[in-house]
């Protein structure tokens, strides 16, 4: 015969599955939304770069990740990476651009040269920036596909 302590049981089941329903359901939103917003970003740097070049691409970047880093806001740094990678993509070749890119495509050079970017750009640490300027070595490598 059911007691009280079978209730309490099988009501504490019930409010477990249904929080990981509730977890799982706006989890599966959030990513959603987050892949759209990422594909909109890219979109954003592809038609940007129809009109500028590697430098303007940069440039535009830059002025994204510090907007949203004054914002405090993780998710729109990182839109700035998928917008410089849509917008490399599309954009004129800038003379000279790639001078002072790291010459060794290894991944720990690169990274270093892009921790010192990201020094001199007062955003030490930030894997935003970090991710930003090994896009842009990735563009002066020959690694992003043109359209």
């Amino acid at each position: 015969m059911p007691t009280a302590k079978h209730f309490v049981i099988g009501c504490l089941i019930a409010l477990i599955l249904g929080g990981v329903l509730v977890v799982v359901v706006v989890g599966g939103i959030f990513f959603l939304g987050l892949y759209k917003f990422g594909d909109t970003a890219e979109a954003e740097g592809v038609e940007f770069g129809r009109h500028t070049d590697q430098q303007g691409c940069q440039n535009e970047a830059l002025r994204r990740f510090r907007s949203a880093r004054k914002a405090e806001n993780p998710i729109t740094s990182q839109a700035a990476v998928l917008f410089i990678n849509g917008c490399f993509q599309t954009c004129r070749d800038t003379a000279g651009f790639c001078r002072n890119a790291p010459q060794e495509d290894s991944f720990l050079t690169v990274r270093k040269w892009a921790q010192e970017r990201c020094r001199l750009e007062d955003a030490w640490g930030d894997d935003a920036c970090r991710s930003l300027f090994m896009e842009v070595s990735d563009a002066c490598f020959g690694k992003i596909k043109r359209k």
